[in-house]
């Protein structure tokens, strides 16, 4: 089968790609990796050129680019196209509604991740997909159950030239979940992550919002990713959160805490242990920042963290909120 394959530029994107290669038993003819805020762009500007399936996954919806999409995507219906949507982010009713309305076979699941509802639907016995499926969903929604999600997430994220991610699909839809190549390459990814971590020191500070510890960090350059780091300064520090601010976003992450609902409070949105929104730091911090001067933008996030964990409050993270839609 012909189709194109539209995706989140991350290695639940590229999981999502590969399953659905293996139900259709075909490789994409292209295949765009975009961010959710961007999908519109993409979709106003596809001409079919003789292919009439589209495959979207891992990709939520964004109210300001909403009508958009439904535009586009009615377009592209109406021209023959069939467009299927897998995603696992939260969604308004409404909107699947409506897609569904114009056409668009729409497949939305929150208690997985976007490559987990590609395998539900599309080849829920192919035993490959169910394990790449299993890694992918072990990192993306920080369940964190699946050692083999740690390994291959670094692989996927060790290069983000389109050539590489193509070369991964190609991999997984041969059914090769690890070979002497990606081996190579954790051992490298992991040698850089340690010398990272000596550097952590000077970007984070531990701030404590009523009685719990919160760790609040300005994003540096290379190794560890914000998923490690998370983890190691959360455990090294007794705290319950982990924030980290890039000067344009906020990413939010725990272990036992329902971040999800602090993002929704800067309007972001995300998963319940793994969360993030816009936020942009004034522009003295961010350009004290480029020169080495942390502390000011450190602090200007403190306060916002701290103004906005005090209005929510800390929930418990319960199963039951990864399937709330």
């Amino acid at each position: 089968m012909d189709y194109y394959a539209i995706v989140h530029n991350d290695f639940d994107g590229t999981a999502s790609v590969a399953v659905y290669a293996r139900a259709v038993k075909s490789l994409p003819k292209n295949v765009w990796f975009t961010e959710p805020t961007k999908v519109h762009n993409i979709l106003s500007k596809l001409e079919p050129r003789g292919v009439y399936n589209v495959m979207i996954a891992d990709l939520g919806l964004n109210e300001s680019t909403f009508d958009k999409i439904v535009e586009s995507c009615k377009k592209l219906i109406d021209q023959g196209v069939k467009i299927q949507w897998f995603d696992h982010h939260v969604w308004k009713e409404e909107w699947k509604s409506k897609l569904s309305e114009i056409g668009v076979e729409v497949h939305h699941d929150t208690s997985t991740c976007g490559a987990g509802v590609v395998h539900k639907v599309m080849n829920p016995d192919d035993e490959f997909s169910s394990k790449l499926a299993s890694a992918d969903c072990s990192v993306d929604i920080w369940l964190h159950n699946d050692p083999m999600g740690e390994k291959l997430r670094r692989i996927v994220e060790s290069n983000k030239d389109y050539g590489w991610k193509k070369k991964l699909i190609e991999t997984f839809y041969n059914g090769i979940l690890w070979n002497e190549e990606f081996q190579k390459i954790l051992e490298d990814q992991v040698d850089q992550e340690l010398k990272g971590y000596q550097k952590l020191p000077k970007y984070y500070r531990v701030i404590e919002i009523n009685g719990v510890k919160v760790v609040v960090a300005i994003r540096w350059k290379g190794p560890p990713d914000i998923s490690y780091a998370a983890q190691y300064l959360m455990t090294r520090t007794g705290a319950k959160v982990f924030v980290s601010a890039n000067g344009k976003a906020i990413s939010f992450r725990s272990s036992t805490i329902n971040v999800r609902l602090f993002a929704a409070k800067l309007g972001g949105g995300g998963h319940p242990l793994a969360a993030g929104a816009s936020l942009k730091i004034p522009l003295i911090y961010r350009i004290l920042r480029r020169i080495g001067i942390i502390s000011p933008a450190n602090k200007w996030v403190c306060n916002v963290v701290t103004k906005v964990i005090s209005d929510v409050g800390f929930k418990e993270y319960q199963q039951k909120d990864i399937t709330q839609h």
